[in-house]
């Protein structure tokens, strides 16, 4: 049985071929990928890239847009951006070699959202920092010499801005919290499965 995925788009992977109880990844591009196509589709004798042997293999890894493929001391990675397609692999993988047992698992909350987290609190902690500076500016100072220092331009934002007062602070805090919490939890939410094929 033949299976067989293309992606002539890709930098690294263009090819994916299950046959003969092999595993082939083609890199080739352009017309040396659509000759290669042809030749497999048409049963014709092809230049096959080394293979991996259904039995060699010992895990397969999937997750989001990274697959890998480990035999006993190699790992191949394919990297590809179709989830579709990289499914349509990993089940095919699962279908071909019955003795890999599937486990899936999810990423844990911390690990998906601690990026954002700390991202979230520095752009806070800066926010705040530059609104209170414009407010004790505006209180300290006049719109003239504001321009004068600032640029007109600037100068009228910032002057405009410092109206806000301290309330106008919390209020903007206030907002930016509740929107980042429901930016956070949206990420925990869809935070992607890891899926394992892996021999007892």
């Amino acid at each position: 049985m033949l299976q067989l995925w293309t992606f002539p788009k890709s930098t690294d992977n263009t090819l994916v071929l299950i046959q003969d109880e092999t595993i082939y990844v083609d890199t080739k591009k352009e017309d040396d990928l659509t000759n290669q196509i042809q030749k497999i589709n048409a049963a014709q004798a092809w230049e096959k890239p080394h293979g991996m042997h259904f039995v060699n293999i010992e895990k397969v890894f999937l997750h989001k847009n990274r697959l890998e493929i480990h035999q006993k001391e190699i790992k191949k990675t394919l990297f590809i951006d179709d989830s579709e397609k990289i499914n349509e692999i990993f089940t095919a993988i699962k279908t071909h070699i019955p003795t890999l047992q599937l486990t899936v698992k999810r990423v844990s909350v911390l690990k998906s959202i601690w990026i954002q987290t700390v991202v979230t609190i520095g752009i806070f902690i800066r926010l705040i920092t530059y609104l209170v500076d414009v407010v004790d500016i505006g209180e300290r100072s006049n719109l003239a010499s504001i321009q004068e220092y600032y640029s007109e331009i600037y100068g009228n934002f910032i002057y405009t801005l410092s109206g806000i007062g301290t309330i106008g602070i919390v209020i903007i805090a206030i907002i930016y919290i509740l929107l980042a919490l429901f930016f956070i939890n949206s990420v925990a939410e869809n935070r992607p499965y890891i899926k394992e094929l892996k021999r007892n």
